[in-house]
């Protein structure tokens, strides 16, 4: 579950996860973050478009799903862990 900012190697870590969920507009997933990306291309971009959940869910596929806020994604993993049972 992915709800603020993950960065750098921190984001090896829920690669190697079964589910990858994340909040909308709150959580980020990238190796480098924006001022990286700008002081090395001059590409201005934001953490949304670097890693955000919309990213994650409808290019790069690294994202299971995406919830508006932090309550809905632990109801959805509660849900999902009594499931797994």
């Amino acid at each position: 579950m992915i709800m603020g900012p993950c960065a750098g190697g921190a984001v090896y870590s829920p690669a190697i996860t079964d589910f990858i969920f994340m909040v909308r507009d709150s959580s980020y997933m990238f190796v480098t973050g924006p001022d990286v990306v700008k002081t090395v291309t001059h590409e201005t971009v934001t953490h949304e478009e670097l890693g955000g959940s919309v990213v994650h869910t409808s290019r790069s596929g690294v994202s299971d799903g995406a919830f508006d806020n932090d309550v809905d994604a632990l109801l959805m993993l509660r849900g999902l862990s009594i499931i797994c049972r």
